[in-house]
């Protein structure tokens, strides 16, 4: 059985106020906390394969949650949603991105959300590895999630919601079939005190 998780970044800055910047922020002192919060369920966990979007909310995430893989990596494919603005991004590349993980090989950064989530969906079942974890987005994720059931993922009216450091997974059998196991588990974040914790 193929497992795909995907956890959402801790709050951002921008979610809380403390900057504009609606491209690239930082987590949050909260988001920081939220992500150390991640150790616990990940723990215990043995993954093939990490997948990190770009953007320093995704990977600082990665960095708090302390998962461990036996190969890492930066995937575009995974950065967040353009909101159907051609050329979102453009403003911030290129990004510098740390040498922790293999460096990205997509450049996806000007393709669209929907065009990256059936890509990534599908290389993701492709993929020889049987247990992957990504770092990401809500965007990207709510696209992610009706690539994955088949549906078209164009002009979608129903959201589906990830909060911050929600853990998903997703399954596939042997056979090839579909099954989204749980969306958007949070009682590790549960009750969680906005304390000063995070390190820019």
């Amino acid at each position: 059985m193929k497992k795909i998780w995907l956890v959402r970044h801790g709050q951002s800055q921008v979610q809380n106020g403390e900057t504009d910047d609606t491209l690239n922020p930082h987590l949050s002192d909260l988001g920081c906390r939220q992500a150390t919060r991640l150790i616990e369920p990940l723990q215990a966990l043995e993954f093939d394969l990490i997948l990190l979007s770009p953007l320093q909310r995704a990977w600082k995430t990665y960095q708090l949650s302390e998962a461990k893989a036996r190969r890492v990596e930066f995937d575009s494919r995974l950065i967040e949603s353009d909101w159907g603005i051609e050329g979102f991004y453009a403003p911030v590349l290129p990004v510098t991105i740390p040498d922790f993980a293999e460096p990205d090989r997509h450049d996806a950064w000007l393709t669209s959300h929907d065009e990256r989530a059936e890509e990534l969906v599908a290389d993701l079942v492709a993929r020889p590895e049987n247990n992957i974890l990504m770092f990401a987005h809500w965007g990207i994720f709510n696209r992610i999630f009706w690539a994955f059931i088949g549906m078209d993922t164009i002009n979608k009216l129903a959201r589906i919601t990830t909060d911050n450091t929600g853990i998903s997974l997703l399954e596939v059998d042997e056979k090839g079939y579909r099954f989204i196991r749980y969306w958007n588990e949070r009682s590790h974040v549960t009750h969680i005190e906005q304390v000063t914790f995070c390190k820019k």
